[in-house]
């Protein structure tokens, strides 16, 4: 996807996702798409590395404490 690799200059111009006060660090978003297809590229920024946890269509519900649990679980 060209639209994560613009993360890699200015990462901090995206703003915060609202799920940012449920993880332990800040969550950016980066909208992509147009009309019905809009997706929400969740990341975070460490130092100079930008790691990007989900890529969620827009019409679905934000992540919940329970999403959380379950990806700290898998890894």
């Amino acid at each position: 996807m060209n639209a994560i690799a613009t993360l890699q200059e200015k990462p901090q111009r995206c703003a915060l996702a609202v799920e940012h006060e449920i993880f332990p660090e800040e969550v950016r978003q980066l909208l992509y798409g147009k009309a019905k297809n809009v997706y929400r590229i969740l990341f975070t920024i460490r130092g100079t590395t930008v790691n990007v946890l989900y890529v969620r269509h827009s019409g679905q519900a934000p992540l919940a404490g329970d999403d959380l649990e379950q990806l700290e679980g898998g890894v």
